[in-house]
């Protein structure tokens, strides 16, 4: 957390989630994992609280949950804005913009000319270099690398395709207005040709932030190892669309090429109303034995975060926007299909402290006479608002069951399963200021009972609530503004019986 303001003053101010110290943020760039730094760049206003004059803002952390803001890392200029992009480690000193034994941090961002008088308004991408490590950041003198002579040309997402020896970069973009991705590939960074474009119908419309990446199928390995690929190799392609939100379709890719697979369905990667532009980290190009998988954070996982607070205008102050909490993704076969699962990043069970642990707790929402009023059992109380809150809800009889997260004056974030519509909901009405005109509606996900019960995951902190229910399955992030008072945790069940069992933690990250 940025510490140019005290926390008392500033009530909404997240401690596992990163935000700025003040003004404007929105989408996550550049994540990258380098000599044991978390890297997060991010689309930032250093000017203001409002959106304008975009630039690349800089944070890094070691335990992706405490970041340190660090100055702007790439300015803009009166004629150029610095839209997303993403960020490699050149090890080999591809691109030649490093030193001998010394390979670079290269960044591919948009630049979104302005009156340019060379380039109007066109969007193309360019390149910015960090030979120390990332601390300081120098455009590269022969921009654009890469202009297709649009205005809607942006958000490169670029990795290594390949083994180290004989592989290639590859750099995934999108013409925004048409929906279509445009895959490039290059030797250096510097220089790209066009291999392929991808459009489908069976996504919305307006693609951007596009993110792809190899997942390998839980279970599918013989060896059940870690070392080289193995196993069920999917394709995964991320994209923000007008939906609104991030959908997903799941296919292959040769290096060059993207071909969804049309007999698996595509998805939504949050639920939620308040995620947007999530991206994964990159690292080092090449996984021993591993040809077409990149290395992302250690171990070879594949790290999200998002940006939290595009859809309304926040009641925070000095800042705006906040990141999601991380998240490991990884694909599972749900009824024989690869599905998109996320959960909780480790770094976030490692800051856990318990603070209640209840097992078959029976909440009897009947009411006198089977009027079904509705039941309500206390939990307990965390010690801020920052905690994890684990449940597994047995619905038994009861039309609506689950837990209610920050209960204080307000009456809380409500979670549950509805038996009638097979949902997930999630119910801000009550959980505190309301935002803007539709931020009472509640959230509804379908989603199924495993063994007859739902498992939800669920992280508070402060202004975020996220939900991950069935090990990842389903992911449902929103923005709520609690009071102070708001460390309450309860069960509750409505229209009959249901049984709980809750376990309730406080996060509390590195050096609190």
């Amino acid at each position: 957390m940025p510490t140019s303001e005290p926390a008392a003053t500033e009530p909404y101010r997240p401690r596992l989630h990163f935000s700025p110290a003040r003004n404007w943020m929105n989408d996550p760039n550049g994540l990258l994992f380098h000599d044991g730094t978390y890297h997060l760049f991010f689309q930032h206003n250093p000017g203001g609280p409002e959106w304008g004059d975009i630039a690349w803002g800089h944070a890094t952390s070691s335990d992706l949950l405490t970041w340190t803001e660090h100055p702007v890392a790439i300015p803009a200029t009166d004629h150029e804005m610095i839209f997303s992009g993403s960020a490699v480690v050149d090890a080999a000193n591809t691109s030649g913009l490093g030193s001998a034994g010394a390979g670079p941090l290269v960044a591919l961002y948009t630049s979104a000319y302005r009156d340019h008088p060379v380039h109007g308004d066109n969007q193309a991408q360019s390149v910015a270099y960090s030979t120390d490590g990332g601390r300081t950041w120098e455009k590269y003198a022969g921009n654009p690398v890469h202009d297709r002579g649009r205005t809607d040309y942006r958000d490169p997402k670029v990795f290594w395709f390949g083994p180290p020896e004989g592989g290639h970069w590859v750099m995934a973009a999108v013409d925004a207005d048409a929906s279509r991705l445009v895959v490039n590939v290059s030797d250096d960074l510097l220089r790209w040709r066009t291999t392929s474009t991808f459009e489908s119908a069976r996504l919305p419309e307006m693609w951007e932030c596009p993110d792809l990446f190899p997942l390998v199928v839980e279970g599918s390995r013989a060896d059940g190892g870690a070392a080289g690929p193995g196993g069920d190799v999917r394709w995964v392609l991320v994209l923000s669309t007008s939906g609104p939100g991030q959908h997903y379709v799941v296919g292959d890719f040769d290096g060059e090429r993207f071909v969804e697979d049309a007999a698996v369905p595509t998805g939504r990667v949050d639920h939620g109303a308040d995620l947007y532009a999530a991206a994964t980290f990159n690292g080092l190009a090449g996984e021993p034995g591993g040809v077409g998988l990149g290395v992302d954070a250690p171990a070879g996982r594949r790290v999200l975060i998002g940006w939290m607070g595009q859809a309304f205008r926040a009641p925070t102050s000095p800042w705006q926007g906040i990141m999601s909490a991380p998240r490991d993704l990884g694909l599972r076969a749900v009824d024989g299909v690869p599905r998109l699962v996320s959960r909780f990043s480790p770094e976030v069970g490692a800051a856990e402290r318990e603070v209640v642990s209840v097992e078959g707790l029976a909440v009897d929402g009947a009411g006198p006479g089977g009027s079904g009023a509705g039941a309500t059992a206390v939990v307990g109380r965390g010690g801020g608002l920052q905690q994890r809150v684990r449940a597994r809800i047995v619905p038994g009889s009861a039309s609506f069951a689950g837990v209610r997260v920050l209960v204080g004056e307000a009456r809380g974030t409500t979670i549950g399963y509805d038996r009638a519509t097979g949902e997930l909901v999630l119910d801000r009405s009550a959980s505190g200021v309301a935002a803007h005109d539709g931020f009472a509606t509640p959230r509804r996900v379908p989603v199924r009972l495993v063994d007859g019960a739902l498992t939800l995951d669920v992280l508070t902190d402060a202004m975020s609530v996220e939900v991950v229910a069935n090990d990842g399955e389903v992911v449902v992030s929103e923005l709520v503004f609690p009071g102070s008072d708001a460390v309450g945790v309860e069960a509750f069940a409505e229209g009959g019986g249901a049984v709980l069992d809750v376990r309730v933690a406080d996060v509390v990250p590195e050096g609190d």
